[in-house]
């Protein structure tokens, strides 16, 4: 969504070259909240899109200068990506197969009423949000989620991750997030679900290691009454609470085996029995799992079901470390600014050249939680500390903490006192990276997207940010 979007609704824009339509449609959508903007002709439209990524464009297929799906196709070959709806006044099944392979999410035939105009459009906003959502995968799958505006995730781990999601997504497949503490795999299971057709349904968090044994069954599973002292009534368990929806099993290693025995009949069954009950339940739900242990060296020394693991572990996803993964940092850092400063209504403070770098080499053994929480301190006082990103001292004897490298291209110069900060580093090397991806794509801006592991949108902001189109002399 861009920035005008965020503040008066989703941005919509609207090629109609009749006067009294292009105003109708302005009203019936502006009085839902959305901002309208009219173009009236096709080299309208091209002049806006060169320079603007709309929520949604809205376009009529015969207008006085060309035609609407010529310039649809001309602008998917490019790279747009945004939903578009189709509209016109001769309504044949052959214009309407046309615009539908040139990639328009709805064909309306005029005259239709305003209903049906409303609702084509809120379902295109949706899936295009919905594309956007699993894209930028929030916020630890790609750290900018709010403006995608960072090129984050160059190390390559995460831009992984992120290409596999459409397809986990879409499936019920179960999976396994593994990863140290701090690394986001609660909200890698929550992006899955989001993308997924069990959107609808419920999200319920289990943390494993947080509950005995005896009383982590009866949570999930439930009980009926006078199974053990205290069960006065018959209660239903967070895995029945969990229907239709998505079922998250944080630090799944801490099971119990009993537990685990339990609830590999309900991956194979899919049913379940309370505790202290003969019935059978059925339930329909996906099971998402977590873990920072090693399940495999768990099940071979019997601490773990190999069985049960197999079946958890159908898609397998592994999240690197932040330690592995620094050129990420600097984008964080920007995201936690923006999100702290903005919830709590203050001026993020700017960090200076011994913060950067003191962040790119330390190891963050909290890994993106532990950033988001020194980032956040910083914010509530009102500058950055870089004392406390020192290592710990090692007991005498024994090793000290290895310490990320620094990327490279993160350097301090300058004449005298002034140096050059990491955002102007990053911003640096980000153009550099964005020049070369036009350049090795020949100025095809969804191919350099691919390039980059970004997506196109966010490539588009970059090019206009750090003034490159003039530049390459790209459209």
């Amino acid at each position: 969504m861009t920035v005008d979007a965020a503040v008066g609704g989703p941005e919509v824009a609207l090629v109609e070259d009749e006067h009294n339509l292009r105003e109708l449609y302005q009203d019936v959508l502006g009085a839902r909240g959305m901002k309208v903007v009219p173009l009236d002709s096709v080299a309208a439209a091209e002049a806006y899109l060169s320079r603007h990524a709309p929520d949604l464009l809205l376009l009529d297929v015969k207008l006085g200068d060309g035609d609407g799906l010529v310039l649809l196709d001309r602008l998917r070959k490019q790279g747009l990506r945004t939903p578009v709806i189709v509209m016109t006044a001769f309504g044949t099944v052959e214009r309407a197969v046309q615009a539908l392979r040139a990639g328009a999410a709805d064909f309306l035939v005029k005259p239709f009423p305003n209903e049906r105009l409303v609702s084509s459009v809120e379902a295109a906003l949706e899936a295009g949000r919905r594309l956007v959502e699993l894209e930028l995968a929030a916020p630890t799958l790609a750290p900018d989620s709010d403006t995608g505006r960072a090129l984050i995730g160059a190390d390559g781990g995460l831009r992984d991750v992120a290409a596999l999601l459409p397809r986990v997504a879409a499936s019920d497949a179960t999976v396994l997030v593994r990863g140290e503490s701090g690394t986001g795999k609660e909200l890698v299971a929550r992006a899955i679900h989001a993308a997924s057709p069990r959107l609808d349904g419920p999200f319920v968090s289990v943390n494993c290691a947080a509950l005995p044994s005896s009383l982590l069954e009866s949570e999930l599973f439930g009980f009926e009454r006078g199974a053990f002292t205290g069960a006065h009534s018959r209660r239903k368990g967070l895995i029945e609470a969990a229907e239709g929806g998505t079922l998250f099993l944080d630090e799944i290693g801490d099971m119990s085996l009993e537990a685990q025995a339990r609830l590999l009949r309900v991956l194979q069954e899919r049913e379940i029995t309370r505790i202290g009950g003969r019935e059978a339940v059925k339930v329909d739900l996906r099971v998402i799992s977590a873990t920072h242990r090693d399940l495999d060296a768990m099940a071979s020394s019997g601490q773990f079901r190999s069985d049960l693991l197999y079946r958890l572990a159908v898609i397998p996803i592994h999240l690197p470390p932040l330690r592995e993964r620094t050129r990420d940092i600097p984008g964080l850092i920007e995201h936690f600014l923006e999100k702290h400063a903005r919830s709590k209504g203050l001026t993020p403070p700017r960090p200076d050249a011994e913060t950067s770098r003191r962040a790119l080499t330390y190891a963050w053994p909290g890994n993106v939680r532990e950033l988001e929480n020194f980032v956040e301190r910083a914010v509530v006082l009102g500058h950055f500390d870089p004392e406390s990103l020192r290592p710990p001292l090692a007991p005498r004897g024994a090793p000290g903490p290895v310490a990320a490298p620094a990327p490279a291209e993160v350097t301090a110069v300058g004449d005298g006192p002034t140096v050059q900060t990491l955002r102007d580093a990053v911003a640096s090397a980000e153009r550099a990276a964005v020049i070369a991806a036009l350049q090795a794509a020949k100025g095809q801006k969804t191919t350099a997207a691919r390039l980059l592991g970004v997506s196109y949108k966010t490539l588009f902001n970059k090019i206009h940010e750090h003034g490159i189109r003039e530049e390459l002399h790209i459209g």
